[in-house]
């Protein structure tokens, strides 16, 4: 019985959440498929079962692990009885390679985590918060220190010492991409973002169009309307009050944004959740 199955909205950063999940396994329940996910780790909580990948069978348990990797083809199956509860989170981002490298996690496809293991305790921490709230802009604040404290806690417990981290020279526009991702509920401009790195405007908007295909300011808006669509779902939040959320001062401003994104303005998009969800 999957408890959890959630996806995240995909971005840039050089590390960041793809999905979580938790699944309790009826006796014998089984899966078999060829992945397509990036890296996916997977943290026993209690039961037993199998794991195959590349013609090789792992019996684990309690306090064990497993790893998923795009282009490999898998199966997996629970003892019949005493079938395994297991929680994971989905890695992805353009520096996941390297973080992996450092541990002996970068070949391996299962693990047995330490006793008292941080890595294992901030996997579950990410399933159960998941579980338990909604996404808001705060929220994602606490997604992106906990993924890297999950790197931080994998390098530790599982460092492989014939390594070192080689992270490439990020561009101008990258970093933007990130300050955007960061501080796009606040009231910023463009302008803001091209000081803080140091170069003028209109120089941030010919490499950020180039490489993103989308200006700053179309992809800030972007960000903004995405989640406050989202955060329209929430009824205890009021228009204004998701409008302020994301970066708008002006409610009429983010109302006509919005109407012009997704074709209704955003009271009557409440009306269509809330007829939804009274059905």
């Amino acid at each position: 019985m999957k408890e959890l199955w959630k996806y995240f909205e995909k971005n840039d950063h050089d590390i960041s959440i793809d999905e979580c999940g938790i699944q309790h396994f009826f006796p014998s329940q089984a899966y078999a498929y060829n992945t397509y996910q990036n890296f996916i780790i997977h943290y026993i909580e209690s039961g037993s079962g199998i794991y195959e990948v590349n013609d090789q069978r792992y019996e684990l348990g309690a306090g064990d692990g497993f790893i998923i990797r795009r282009g490999t083809k898998v199966n997996y199956y629970a003892n019949h009885d005493d079938p395994w509860k297991y929680y994971w989170v989905g890695l992805n981002g353009r520096h996941l390679d390297g973080y992996i490298k450092l541990t002996t996690l970068n070949s391996g496809s299962v693990i047995h985590f330490p006793e008292d293991s941080q890595s294992s305790k901030t996997i579950k921490d990410i399933c159960v918060f998941t579980k338990d709230y909604f996404d808001t802009p705060n929220n994602m604040v606490w997604y992106k220190y906990k993924v890297y404290e999950l790197i931080w806690a994998l390098t530790t417990e599982f460092q492989d010492k014939d390594h070192t981290l080689e992270l490439p020279q990020r561009n101008y526009e990258e970093v933007a991409l990130d300050y955007i991702q960061s501080n796009y509920t606040k009231r910023m401009t463009i302008t803001d973002v091209a000081n803080y790195i140091g170069i003028s405007r209109s120089y941030l908007y010919r490499l950020f169009k180039h490489k993103y295909e989308v200006s700053p300011q179309e992809y800030l808006q972007d960000k903004r309307l995405k989640t406050a669509k989202k955060l329209l779902q929430n009824q205890d939040l009021s228009v204004n009050e998701v409008a302020y959320s994301v970066g708008y001062d002006n409610q009429l401003l983010f109302s006509k944004n919005f109407k012009k994104k997704f074709g209704m303005s955003p009271t009557h998009y409440r009306q269509i959740i809330n007829q939804k969800q009274e059905v």
